[in-house]
């Protein structure tokens, strides 16, 4: 199982690199084509599509090929992408590029996290916490990568790189050996969260459905800011491009820290109470960063977004999951399959809103999607502690 973690590990780190690599040299992509950053939205969304489409089609080779040449697969497919955007082709084939690359992400991510939810039951959030802390060292290199490059005036060797790091991925999972039942219990194990409720039929699907929507919010808030944070950063804080692409580096370096931080903070807290305090900070920052407009105190916001932001999705999905047990292959794919939908939807609107309105509204609707995500969590949270404090109220033939 040691070699099956170190290499989720690295598949994580390479899903970091490309869900950025676009995000940071997005500015300079859409200037070398002469498009708007309605068309950047598009761009975004059609490779979301591609993240939704993956997750059926890892389900799908499931029942024909093992784990390893499925991940190798999905690596396989990265490296198209990368090596296709490097080229810079005309424009239309930057869609197709950006469908393929997201169907790889989408590979990589189900079969990973669904493996990790059904054979670390006792420690989902402690181990998810370090594949984020992964994801998240991908997405801060990738952005000091891609600063280096554009100040050098060669951006597009940011996709080089990613896609070389694919190919090495997909020669890895073909060799890597492990073992589903070698399982060490004497690691840290995450905090006592109240038992599973029982729910009728109906509540169970308004509760998965509140799940669903709240990984559609959360991952359209960070997927516009993987995509939109540069931009936002020159036309709204004025600030040059390079130094603009280090936004998303300092997003992103405060990530991982906040993941390290996240993986003994749920050791120690219940899951909706670290959910709460989570969401809560993080509209604060978008507050602050949308009425106070300064480049100093943007790139501290930024900072403090980081770790605001650093374990939401990681620990709403391992509550999903907590909250329907005996279902993490379902909860987990279905849950993936919608952070796609809402990385695709929610950067779009965003995209649009910057054109047709300004990047103030594009702001302002993101604390939108910030507070939906809350009242949702007050629902599920006060739903569980209702059904703890009268258990007679549960119904023995809920299904």
């Amino acid at each position: 199982m040691r070699s099956f973690t170190l290499a989720s590990y690295a598949t994580y780190f390479l899903a970091g690199l490309v869900v950025t690599t676009l995000g940071s040299v997005m500015p300079q992509l859409l200037n070398h084509y002469d498009l708007s950053y309605t068309k950047g939205g598009e761009l975004v969304f059609v490779g979301s599509i591609g993240f939704l489409f993956g997750v059926p089609i890892s389900t799908l080779l499931l029942s024909h090929w093992g784990e390893k040449l499925i991940l190798a697969f999905g690596a396989s497919l990265i490296a198209v992408a990368q090596f296709g955007f490097f080229f810079l082709p005309s424009y239309h084939w930057l869609f197709v590029f950006n469908f393929i690359n997201n169907t790889g992400a989408a590979i990589f991510e189900t079969i990973v996290a669904t493996l990790i939810m059904e054979v670390f039951v006792g420690r989902r959030a402690v181990m998810m916490s370090y594949l984020e802390v992964s994801f998240g060292l991908g997405a801060f290199v990738m952005p000091l990568i891609a600063s280096a490059f554009i100040a050098f005036s060669a951006w597009r060797f940011s996709f080089f790189i990613s896609g070389s790091i694919a190919l090495v991925m997909m020669g890895l999972w073909l060799k890597v050996t492990y073992s589903k039942t070698d399982i060490d219990d004497s690691k840290a194990m995450d905090a006592a969260a109240p038992s599973p409720i029982h729910m009728k039929k109906y509540v169970k699907w308004m509760v998965f459905a509140l799940f669903v929507g709240m990984i559609c919010l959360y991952t359209g808030i960070e997927g516009s800011l993987n995509n939109f944070l540069s931009s936002i950063f020159i036309h709204y804080l004025h600030a040059i491009p390079y130094v603009a692409s280090l936004s998303i580096g300092a997003f992103w370096v405060t990530m991982v820290l906040g993941r390290m931080v996240t993986g003994i903070m749920i050791r120690r807290v219940t899951y909706d109470l670290f959910l709460t305090a989570s969401i809560c900070s993080t509209i604060l920052c978008f507050i602050a960063f949308i009425l106070l407009r300064q480049q100093w105190v943007g790139f501290l916001l930024v900072i403090c977004l980081g770790f605001t932001m650093s374990g939401i999705y990681s620990i709403t999905m391992v509550y999903a999951n907590h909250s329907f047990p005996g279902l993490s292959r379902q909860i987990t794919s279905t849950i993936t399959a919608f952070a796609g939908i809402g990385n695709a939807a929610f950067p779009a609107l965003v995209g649009m809103t910057m054109d047709a309105a300004s990047i103030q509204a594009a702001l302002w609707l993101i604390v939108g999607f910030s507070l939906l995500y809350l009242f949702g969590l007050i629902f599920i949270s006060r739903l569980h502690r209702k059904k703890q404090e009268h258990p007679l109220d549960i119904k023995s033939g809920a299904s």
